[in-house]
Order: structure tokens, then C-alpha cells, then sequence
């Protein structure tokens, strides 16, 4: 049984697909080897996305919950693997729906690049010993050689202030300091506010242009505020694309915000909490 999300338009567009709360049948029989399960994404990096959607749910070799239909603008995944003769009547019509919804996004644009981990990702290593040793490549110096409930427990006190360096993640120290989430508008307002008031005005200077990829403002106040108001209803962070704050091109053309064109926001904590990672978002809150 695979879950697919209840109300979505995948269940109506050219056939209508009987279910029971989202639970559809897709494969007759599910191998047994990883290797011929088909595709297997882990949910984080596409519920915590602006531009990434999660249709449906189902079980890998790698484990429950992993994305099974994908869409990321327009690119969508059929991650099923298997014969047609395998396939169930009802997942055979759900493959039809399938491409006829990848037909009607293939005009979306990608605005989010998926280069690396997200720090909600962290918390899955943290599910075995085993894992722990991997955990320890992403983690910066002062996270590393402890206990997973330590490491548990470092990671829930820091990780408003993680961001992206290379492979691994390091603590905003600037963030920190001021107690303010990296992914909230208000540390870039805060951010422009240190360079009027001549305030720590090196390293704020240094997190603008390291958060937004922009050096033509130098450490002019106007020309950043300018920048900020004008963009503020459209900036989103991206984890996975480097830890930086983008502009959401597709609802700044229409003049909505993104906020209420996407029904979603960077600046929650918990993103878009799914239920495959809710217990370990909820305890973090």
C-alpha cells in the first residue's frame, strides 16, 4: 500500500482513482532486493522545499516514508519499479494520472537547487549507532564525539543557527549571539540595522553577502534596505541550496506574496512538517 496525498489533483485527472484516505495498492508484489525497489528519496529535502512537492508515499529498501511520487518544478519521479504486468489496475491508472500531471507542470520554474543537505535532514542519522559515526561528517567541531542524545540534544539547541559549508554545516556565530533563527527575515533586518549603528558591522557585513550572494551593495544601509523592502515579501531560505536566502521570481511577477501564493514559508521552524519526520520536529520545537 502506498500513500498518496488524499486531496491532491492526482487522484482526478483523467481517471478517477478509488482510495481509502490517500492508501492505494500500486504494485501487486513489492521486490525484496533494494535494488529493484526503484527510486528512493528521503522526505526532508522535498517538504522542506519551496518549489518541491510530495504526492506520494512508499516503502524502500532504505526504509518507510520515502518519496515515491515526486515533483520538483517541472520535473516529476515515478519512482516505482517494475513491469507493467506487476502493476495493479488501479496503479496503472495512477501512472496515466501521473504523466497527464507532469504534462500540466512542465512550465514551472525551478527555483530551488537541492546541493545539499537540509539541517532537519541531521536528525535521521540519528535513528542508529550506526549512523552516528556518519552524522559526524556534517557536524562542526564542537558537535562532534558525543553521544546521540548529546548530539540529539546539540542539534535541537543550535539548529536555528546551522548553515551550509561545503559538505558539513557550521554554527552562524552572528546568529547565535543574537539569539535570532538564520532563516528569519528579521536577521537580515537586523543584519542592515548592525551596519547603520556601526554595530559588529565586519561580520554583518560578511552574513549579508554570504546569505544572499550580493557584494554590488558593499556596506551601503541605503542600498540594502532598498534591496530589502523591495524583495521582502518574496525571500525564501533555501537549505539545500547553500544556506542563502533567494527571491521567489514566479510570485513577485504575479505581485503576490510568496507567503500566500505558496501556503508556505521558510521562516517556520518546522517548514512543511510532514508526518514521516513530525515526531522529531515537534520535540525540537
Amino acid at each position: 500500500m502506498h500513500g498518496v496525498q488524499p486531496d491532491h489533483d492526482i487522484l482526478k485527472l483523467h481517471f478517477e482513482i478509488p482510495h481509502k484516505k490517500g492508501e492505494i495498492k500500486v504494485l501487486k508484489q513489492q521486490e525484496e532486493k533494494q535494488a529493484k525497489m526503484g527510486e528512493a528519496l528521503t522526505l526532508d529535502a522535498i517538504v522542506n522545499s519551496i518549489d518541491a512537492e510530495l504526492i506520494a508515499k512508499g516503502t524502500s529498501g532504505k526504509g518507510p516514508n520515502r518519496g515515491a511520487i515526486v515533483r520538483h518544478g517541472p520535473y516529476t519521479l515515478w519512482a516505482f519499479e517494475g513491469p507493467v504486468e506487476n502493476m495493479t489496475e488501479t496503479g496503472k491508472k495512477l501512472f496515466v494520472n501521473t504523466v497527464y500531471y507532469a504534462a500540466k507542470q512542465r512550465n514551472s520554474p525551478v527555483l530551488e537547487r537541492k546541493l545539499n543537505k537540509s539541517r532537519d535532514n541531521l536528525f535521521i542519522y540519528l535513528s542508529s549507532k550506526g549512523l552516528l559515526g556518519t552524522l559526524q561528517n556534517y557536524l562542526p567541531k564542537e558537535a562532534k564525539g558525543k553521544t546521540i542524545e548529546q548530539t540529539y540534544h546539540w542539534l535541537v539547541k543550535n539548529r536555528m543557527y546551522l548553515r551550509i559549508k561545503g559538505r558539513a554545516f557550521e554554527v552562524d556565530e552572528l546568529a547565535r549571539k543574537m539569539n535570532i533563527a538564520n532563516f528569519k527575515k528579521e536577521y537580515l533586518q537586523r543584519l542592515i540595522v548592525n551596519l547603520r549603528d556601526n554595530f559588529e558591522e565586519k561580520e554583518s557585513y560578511e552574513a549579508l553577502v554570504r546569505y544572499t550572494g550580493m557584494k554590488k551593495n558593499g556596506h551601503s544601509t541605503q542600498l540594502w534596505q532598498k534591496w530589502f523592502d523591495e524583495n521582502r515579501d518574496y525571500l525564501f531560505f533555501s537549505d539545500t541550496q547553500g544556506s542563502k536566502y533567494l527571491i521567489d521570481t514566479e510570485a513577485k511577477a504575479k505581485g503576490i506574496t510568496t507567503a500566500k501564493f505558496r501556503n508556505w514559508s521558510s521562516e517556520e521552524l518546522n517548514f512543511r512538517v510532514d508526518p514521516g519526520i513530525k515526531i522529531l520536529k515537534e520535540k525540537a520545537k
